[in-house]
C-alpha cells in the first residue's frame, strides 16, 4: 500500500480530530457536523478550531490548527472555501496527515472556485496530505464511532463500503444496506474529488479486511484510463457495485454543476466496467440489493438457476426475469424431480420452475430445496415465498366478535422461513450454491445477524435475478484472471 493510502487510515482511523469552523451557531455545517460527530460516540481527542471563541460545547478552542499542542491526525474543514486554502498551511504546519474538506465553493463553481481547489490541491500534495473532498458530506466509520458528515444518522458497523460524488444518494444506499439488514465498513462522500478520486478509494476498500463488497456512485471521471486499470486491479480481490449518474444529456449538465464532474459516454463506460469485473447497476434499489446479495452468500459457479416457488404465475414471471439478466432455467433431471415429487402432493407437475402448489407446509421447503442443491444441476436456487395480502387493521373488535384474528399465524410463518432459510443457507455454503429467498416478508426477515447467518430475501424477483446475474458475472470474471 502507497504512503497516500496509508495516510487514508487517518481519515477512517484518527486518534485526533482539529475541527476547523467549529461553532455553537445551530444552523451552521459547523455546527451540524462537529455535533454529528459528539452524537456518534467519537472517542479521540478533538480540538475545535475557531478564533472567534474560548471554548465550544464544553471543548477547549484554539485560535488554529498551529496552537493545538498535541498530534492531530485529521482535520475537518467547515469554513468557506477561501479560508480552507489559508488553513491549510496551519495544518500544513502542524503535521496533520489528512483532511477532510466538507466546504463547498470550489470547482463546482467555476473560474475563481476551480482555482481555490487548484491551490489547495497544491498545498496538500506538497505536504504528503491527503485530501477528501471538498464539497462534500463527510465520512463515516461505525466502527469507530466515527460520523464527521451531515446527515444525523448513525448506521451501525457492517461489511459493506461506499464511495459515493453525491451524499444525497449515499444516505440513500446506505438505507438500502440497511433495510436488507447490513451495516457500513467505511463511508465516503468524495465530492468534487480534488485530489484523491473514486478509484483511489476502491482501492483502498479492496485491501481493507474490514470490508467484504464495495458500492460506488459516479457523476463522472476525470481519468477514465486510470479508473479502469484500478477498479481491475480491486476485482481481483472484491466485487464492486456501481451506480452511474450522467446517462443522460440533462444528467450530464447536472452533474457538472453539481461536482463538476466530467461525464462519460454511458454504453462505452459500461461495456468497460463489465470488462474490469464491475457489477453496473441502473437504480439506486437495483445498486442496494445487488451490493447486498455479494455479503455472506457464496458465488454461483454458472447461469443456471432453480426456481422454487409457492405459485406457479410467479414461477412464470421468474423465468423471464432469468431470461431478461442472461440466466438459464436448469433442466433438473428425471431422478431429482421424482425425489421431489416423493415430498408434493400427487397433482404436483414436474419441472423447473418447481411449483410448491401453493402449499404453506415449510416442512417440505428445506428438503426439497436440499435435494436440488446437492443435486449438482443447478448453479444457484431462486426460491419465491410470498403470503397473502392482508389488511392488519381488521379484528374482531371490529365485526362485533365474528370471525378470528389470524395476524399472529403470519407473524408465526415468517418466523418459521426465516429459521428455514438461515439452515439452507448454512448448507449453500457448503455446497457452493447461492439461495437467493424472494418474499414479501423481507422487511420482517430483513435484519442484521451478529453470527452472520441468514443474508435478507429480495421483495422483487426482478432485484433477485439482477442480483443473481451480477454474482455470475463476478465469478466468471474471477475464473478470466485465474487462466
Amino acid at each position: 500500500m502507497t504512503v497516500e493510502y496509508k495516510n487514508l487510515d487517518y481519515v477512517f482511523n484518527p486518534g485526533s480530530i482539529a475541527f476547523v469552523g467549529a461553532t455553537e451557531a445551530r444552523v451552521k455545517w459547523g455546527f451540524i457536523v462537529l455535533n454529528n460527530l459528539l452524537l456518534g460516540g467519537y472517542e479521540g481527542r478533538l480540538y475545535p478550531v475557531n478564533p472567534g471563541h474560548k471554548s465550544i460545547m464544553g471543548f477547549k478552542c484554539y485560535p488554529s490548527v498551529r496552537d493545538i499542542p498535541d498530534d492531530v491526525n485529521l482535520a475537518v474543514f467547515t469554513v468557506p472555501g477561501k479560508q480552507v486554502v489559508r488553513a491549510i498551511d496551519d495544518s500544513v504546519a502542524k503535521g496533520v496527515k489528512a483532511a477532510l474538506v466538507i466546504s463547498a465553493g470550489f470547482r463546482e463553481l467555476g473560474g475563481k472556485g476551480a482555482e481555490l481547489e487548484k491551490e489547495l490541491v497544491r498545498k496538500a500534495d506538497a505536504a504528503g496530505m491527503v485530501l477528501v473532498g471538498p464539497n462534500g458530506q463527510g465520512v463515516a466509520c461505525p466502527k469507530n464511532r466515527l460520523y464527521p458528515w451531515m446527515p444525523n444518522f448513525f448506521p451501525p458497523d457492517g461489511r459493506m463500503g461506499f464511495v459515493c460524488q453525491s451524499g444525497n444518494i449515499l444516505n440513500m444506499l446506505i438505507g438500502q444496506a440497511l433495510e436488507s439488514g447490513f451495516g457500513v465498513s467505511k463511508a465516503v462522500s468524495s465530492g468534487n474529488e480534488a485530489q484523491l478520486k473514486t478509484e483511489d478509494f476502491l482501492t483502498y476498500f479492496a485491501d481493507d479486511t474490514e470490508t467484504e463488497v464495495i458500492v460506488s456512485y459516479i457523476e463522472g471521471l476525470k481519468d477514465g484510463r486510470r479508473f479502469l486499470e484500478l477498479t481491475r486491479e480491486a476485482t481481483h480481490l472484491k466485487p464492486i457495485v456501481l451506480l452511474k449518474g450522467g446517462r443522460s444529456s440533462g444528467g450530464v449538465k447536472a452533474a457538472r454543476s453539481h461536482t463538476g464532474a466530467m461525464a462519460v459516454e454511458g454504453q462505452l463506460f459500461d461495456s468497460a466496467c463489465r470488462q474490469a469485473g464491475i457489477a453496473v447497476t441502473r437504480t439506486i434499489q437495483e445498486a442496494g440489493s445487488t451490493a447486498s446479495a455479494f455479503v455472506n452468500r457464496p458465488l454461483p459457479r454458472g447461469r443456471r438457476v432453480a426456481i422454487v416457488t409457492g405459485g406457479g404465475g410467479l414461477g412464470v414471471i421468474a423465468a423471464d426475469a432469468c431470461a431478461d439478466h442472461g440466466l438459464g432455467v436448469a433442466e433438473l433431471s428425471r431422478e431429482t424431480l421424482e425425489s421431489i415429487g416423493r415430498l408434493l402432493p400427487d397433482h404436483w407437475v414436474p419441472g423447473n420452475p418447481v411449483d410448491l402448489v401453493a402449499g404453506l407446509d415449510l416442512t417440505v421447503v428445506k428438503p426439497v430445496l436440499e435435494t436440488i442443491m446437492r443435486s449438482g444441476e443447478a448453479d444457484s436456487i431462486l426460491f419465491i415465498f410470498v403470503g397473502t395480502e392482508r389488511s392488519r387493521a381488521i379484528n374482531t373488535a371490529q365485526t362485533g366478535g365474528k370471525g378470528l384474528d389470524v395476524s399472529r399465524f403470519w407473524d408465526i410463518i415468517t418466523e418459521q422461513l426465516s429459521a428455514v432459510t438461515d439452515e439452507l443457507h448454512l448448507l449453500s455454503h457448503d455446497l457452493e450454491v447461492p439461495l437467493y429467498v424472494t418474499s414479501n416478508f423481507s422487511s420482517a426477515m430483513g435484519r442484521q445477524r451478529a453470527d452472520g447467518v441468514g443474508p435478507a430475501p429480495f421483495t422483487h424477483v426482478e432485484s433477485a435475478c439482477a442480483a443473481i446475474s451480477a454474482m455470475a458475472q463476478y465469478y466468471e470474471h474471477r475464473q478470466g484472471m485465474q487462466r
